[in-house]
């Protein structure tokens, strides 16, 4: 897999990037296929710890509870760094546009699709955000799909359908494939915000804090109906909450800003594929979960599918002006 190649003006047209949000000096040296695997691990260890802590306390109090304490931490340090807080209309419309879809009703649904239907299924619902970063960009971005991207998408698909495929047993509702789509769809689109919001006057960190710590609004008043009869505070649960606060969500989300900075969105939302891989791993290492040849297979699939995508060249979506002339030309005198 290669370093994805830098945003440049001819690929995202009147869209500008991320890359103007300052990020940390010691992110800006770690190699982009380093950060690439590290954002990918960090979402596939929330797999194991939402697992873990789902079993003593309500997930969508969790989601409040860690975006609050994320923020909070993130928040810290960027007032530490002297980051200046967000001022103006612009930097607000962006941060909570990012806030209300990626971290806010992406998360809320994930969890509400996992209620109503089975582990299985609404993991590969969430690796359909790919697919859905591949139908927003042109749009939204300007950002083109080649023909070994789109290859790229599908056996990455494929190869996450095998491994989540021994999860699917029980009862689907059709409103768990209401969410499960909802949550990728929103994740998707709140990474095209990511990049058609530039906020060159913040710090990485502070923007990610204010936008965890505006999430937990949303995500507060969707868990007022929880059902806190069985919380119960162990061990697990504190391990479990701090990991998925501070890592599963403050860092891993401060990584992935900085490399949707350098690359495509589309590349970037691969990750997901890999992290699929990565949290099945972890399971069977952490929690005895049983590992198949039909699992292994699938994981290699994957993996080929993110190679693809990884290393597939950067093509610009054509401009309305463009394809009328095409047309016009192809009409003939």
């Amino acid at each position: 897999m290669t370093a994805a190649p830098p945003v440049t003006d001819s690929h995202v047209a009147a869209a500008p990037t991320a890359a103007a949000m300052s990020p940390p000096s010691a992110l800006r040296r770690v190699p982009t296929v380093v950060l690439f695997v590290v954002v990918a691990s960090f979402w596939g260890m929330n797999a194991v710890a939402s697992r873990v802590a789902s079993r003593y306390a309500p997930s969508l109090s969790i989601a409040t509870l860690r975006s609050v304490l994320g923020g909070l931490l993130l928040l810290v340090v960027a007032r530490q760094r002297r980051a200046s807080w967000p001022r103006t209309r612009a930097e607000w419309v962006g941060i909570v546009w990012i806030a209300t879809t990626m971290t806010g009703v992406s998360t809320a649904a994930l969890f509400l699709a996992a209620r109503n239907a089975p582990a299985g299924l609404v993991s590969i619902f969430s690796n359909t955000m790919p697919l859905f970063v591949a139908l927003m960009a042109p749009f939204l971005l300007r950002e083109g799909v080649s023909g070994r991207a789109a290859l790229g998408l599908a056996v990455g698909l494929g190869g996450t359908v095998l491994v989540a495929w021994r999860a699917i047993h029980g009862e689907v509702r059709t409103i768990g494939v209401v969410y499960g789509l909802l949550a990728s769809a929103t994740a998707a689109f709140g990474s095209m915000m990511y990049k058609r919001h530039p906020l060159p006057r913040l710090d990485r960190i502070m923007v990610v804090g204010v936008q965890l710590m505006v999430s937990s609004l949303v995500l507060g008043a969707l868990a007022v109906p929880d059902d806190r009869s069985h919380l119960r505070f162990t061990w697990q649960l504190v391990l479990s909450f701090v990991y998925l606060s501070v890592f599963g969500l403050a860092l891993s989300f401060v990584c992935w800003s900085e490399l949707l900075s350098r690359g495509s969105a589309m590349q970037s939302s691969s990750a997901a594929y890999l992290a699929t891989v990565l949290g099945v791993l972890f399971g069977a290492a952490l929690l005895g979960e049983r590992l198949s040849w039909t699992i292994l297979v699938g994981g290699a699939i994957a993996i080929i599918g993110v190679a693809l995508v990884q290393t597939a060249p950067r093509k610009p979506a054509p401009s309305i002006g463009r394809v009328q002339q095409d047309r016009r030309e192809s009409r003939g005198p």
